[in-house]
């Protein structure tokens, strides 16, 4: 509301204070609409927690759903200068004896010396052919071409290379003799694959740069100083041969990566940590959920106040929230199929519920791990393990139960999405309703206010007139003594 102006100046009257009170009798009007509108934007605040929650449910439900995370498998590599080693959802438990007999390496060539790196050698184009083929006189399996650019020095000649981005890096080099740069060449790619041919069409960059892997001497005087080679190695005595030093499925599921020459061995264990972390993040969710809404349904019962609705947290007393409690518990209280014929409940691989209904039990309803039972379940029992959350061909698991009933409370009709829009839509009832009764206000103090006003003048005149007849009754009893 705009602030009063001041009334009763005129007439002596204290006006603005009597303004002042009609309009705080009139404004509050106002307050059990902005109590309605604070309390649905707590529960809405609240529904909004409640999603949050769930959502971290449903994504430690999401891992537990999918049976590559009963999979999951760990390398252990005993020397681990030798190579390290990555596996994916496909690798499964072995042990391997891994002999790494020599190393990928990408070709090198290097030209003659040059006294200048800055003079004109000459233009024209460069031809790449690349394959393993090359150096028995084979048949290139890929050709690329470089046009050379303005600048037709070996500066020039190695930017265009470059720039052309054909697999090959060229580079300077400075020996520090009297004749002391040197064009280097050096294939992208490790292995034989990367072997690669040069030559020119300009005869001057021919002289400089042509290299053909068959011929046993070079016209050009270029050098291989390092030769292709696949990396070599055998797993439990099968030869492995691979174009880089990084190997997969070698052994299956798993990625060596090789960093010298050496024999050690390779074990893959069944990752029970990652097993054991992927339940404790689906109990801690679904704690969480507990948690929360134990905090939103909280009662104040120290108010003494049953109908204040001060006295309650925000969703206190709250149906929706009730009823999605109850469907969560039941889905973790139903035992399933095991895969086997038989059943498996969450207490036989080691996760229980507190029941303990004691006064001030704020764990009760929670769940709890017992590590040991759970990795005893892993070891002896993993098929029934993951059916009780992955589920078999004839049903769901707990995974995938809890992450479609988070989806159906979050479609359109779903429990949430009703709840809140149903939210929403009170909010704008209510600030339509604020704005109406507001300007209703307005309007009845815009009203009082003209009155006041004209009341103020009417007042001041009749002061003027008293003062006036006053002075004159004042004058004529003067004259006549």
């Amino acid at each position: 509301m705009a602030s009063i102006s001041n009334v009763g100046v005129g007439s002596g009257l204290d006006l603005q204070s009597l303004l002042t009170s009609l309009q705080t009798n009139e404004e509050a009007a106002l307050q059990p609409i902005t109590n309605q509108a604070t309390s649905f934007q707590s529960k809405l605040s609240g529904y909004g927690q409640v999603k949050s929650v769930l959502a971290a449910y449903q994504t430690a439900a999401q891992a537990l759903a999918d049976a590559k995370t009963f999979s999951a498998t760990k390398p252990v590599v005993g020397d681990s200068t030798i190579f390290s080693a990555t596996a994916s959802s496909s690798a499964v438990p072995g042990s391997y004896t891994v002999n790494v007999t020599s190393l990928a390496a990408a070709q090198t060539l290097v030209t003659t010396q040059q006294a200048s790196q800055t003079a004109a050698v000459g233009g024209g184009t460069l031809t790449f052919d690349f394959g393993d083929q090359l150096a028995t006189g084979g048949a290139a399996t890929s050709t690329k071409t470089v046009t050379i650019g303005s600048d037709t020095s070996m500066q020039g000649i190695r930017d265009s290379i470059n720039k052309a981005n054909i697999g090959v890096t060229a580079s300077i080099i400075n020996d520090g003799s009297g004749t002391p740069y040197r064009l280097v060449l050096t294939s992208n790619n490790t292995g034989t694959q990367g072997t690669m041919r040069v030559s020119a069409s300009d005869s001057n960059v021919n002289a400089l740069v042509a290299f053909d892997p068959a011929s046993a001497v070079q016209a050009s005087g270029v050098q291989q100083k390092v030769a292709p080679q696949n990396a070599a190695l055998t797993i439990n005595g099968i030869d492995i041969v691979s174009q880089t030093n990084s190997v997969t499925d070698a052994a299956q599921g798993v990625t060596l990566s090789l960093t010298k020459t050496g024999t050690t061995s390779l074990t893959v264990n069944r990752d029970s940590d990652s097993i054991v972390n992927a339940v404790q993040a689906f109990v801690t969710a679904y704690n969480n959920v507990l948690t929360t809404a134990a905090q939103l349904t909280a009662f104040d019962t120290s108010s003494n106040k049953p109908g204040d609705p001060s006295s309650g947290a925000a969703l206190n007393g709250d149906n929706t929230l009730s009823s999605i409690q109850s469907r969560l518990r039941a889905m973790l209280n139903a035992p399933l199929s095991d895969g086997k014929g038989g059943t498996i409940n969450l207490s036989d691989i080691g996760v229980s519920f507190n029941m303990n209904t004691g006064t001030g039990n704020v764990n009760y309803g929670k769940m709890t791990v017992d590590t040991d039972k759970l990795k005893s379940a892993i070891s002896g029992n993993l098929q029934g393990l993951t059916s009780l959350f992955s589920g078999t061909s004839g049903g769901s698991g707990i995974g995938k139960q809890v992450s479609d009933y988070v989806d159906s409370l979050n479609a359109t009709s779903g429990a949430l999405t009703v709840a809140t829009d149903g939210i929403t839509a009170t909010l704008k009832q209510l600030n339509d309703q604020y704005n109406e009764t507001n300007d209703r206000i307005t309007a009845t103090m815009d009203r009082y206010r003209a009155q006041f006003t004209q009341l103020d003048l009417l007042v001041s005149q009749m002061n003027q007139t008293k003062s006036y007849l006053t002075q004159q009754f004042a004058s004529l009893s003067s004259s006549s003594k």
